[in-house]
């Protein structure tokens, strides 16, 4: 393992199952973790950020900031992730390597984080796992690391099972994180917000791996008046389209102008 790396796996107490799947993967890649506990929405201590209360079920906002609700296991996922970011910053580490415990790991996951961590200089984070759709993404190729290659891509995914990130990268995250409330998958990727160099290893060398969530809420359906839609309607496509389709597209090229092949379209996920 390279002894620049950090390794931090977050999972919760009450899934000591996930913990032996995630004590297996980290064996099989070589790798030496430290497990962060989870922050556990249901436990009887916990406490949401910004004084958030439940409005129903597990709702803590009804028309989020780009037309989403907003919900318990949501907001304590969140805070497992600051969680893990600030347990990187006290350990010496100069790199981290998050996951969450329902990641499984390619066969050539511990030699493909090192081929990146041979490029360093040219990201601040990289996304090792994201939703797995078919075809590809449009993408700016800006190194290839082995069977798979470096890419600012071009569209955002969700997931946040397994990323690398720097310690002023970490530093901007957690800083940056006081009156976000939404996915934290969200957040990792809205480069155009946080201002970080985000990469994408294209195809993903992580998958979740686990078929049943931990993070179990309710949320049922609620009835939002003529306004209430039109509200939580523009809300999404300005979120959308301002953020993902016109600064990340400004950003991505100009940040990495010059470091790679050029445009390409990268596959999402692999097969093994």
């Amino acid at each position: 393992m390279d002894p620049r790396l950090g390794v931090f796996f977050i999972n919760l107490d009450r899934a000591p199952d996930r913990r032996t799947f995630m004590d297996s993967q980290m064996a099989t890649a070589g790798l030496t973790a430290t497990r962060v506990p989870a922050v556990d929405a249901k436990a009887a201590d916990f406490v949401p950020r910004g004084g958030l209360a439940v409005t129903r079920d597990d709702v803590f906002i009804e028309t989020n900031w780009d037309g989403r609700v907003y919900v318990r296991g949501e907001e304590a996922c969140f805070q497992s992730h600051i969680k893990a970011l600030k347990t990187f910053l006290e350990s010496p580490a100069e790199i981290g390597l998050i996951f969450e415990d329902d990641a499984e790991l390619a066969p050539d996951f511990g030699a493909t984080v090192d081929a990146i961590l041979g490029y360093r200089q040219l990201w601040d984070l990289v996304k090792l796992e994201g939703t797995r759709n078919k075809g590809g993404r449009p993408a700016f190729k800006v190194a290839k690391v082995g069977d798979y290659e470096l890419v600012a891509s071009l569209n955002p995914c969700s997931g946040a099972a397994a990323y690398l990130v720097t310690r002023a990268a970490a530093q901007t995250l957690v800083a940056q994180s006081e009156g976000v409330f939404e996915p934290f998958d969200n957040y990792l990727s809205a480069h155009w917000r946080h201002g970080l160099k985000a990469l994408d290893c294209s195809p993903f060398p992580a998958r979740q791996g686990l078929p049943v969530s931990t993070r179990q809420e309710t949320r049922g359906p609620v009835q939002r008046s003529m306004g209430e839609k039109f509200t939580a309607w523009q809300r999404h496509l300005r979120a959308d389209f301002v953020g993902r389709y016109v600064l990340r597209w400004l950003s991505q090229p100009k940040r990495f102008k010059g470091k790679g092949g050029g445009w390409t379209v990268a596959p999402w996920g692999g097969n093994w």
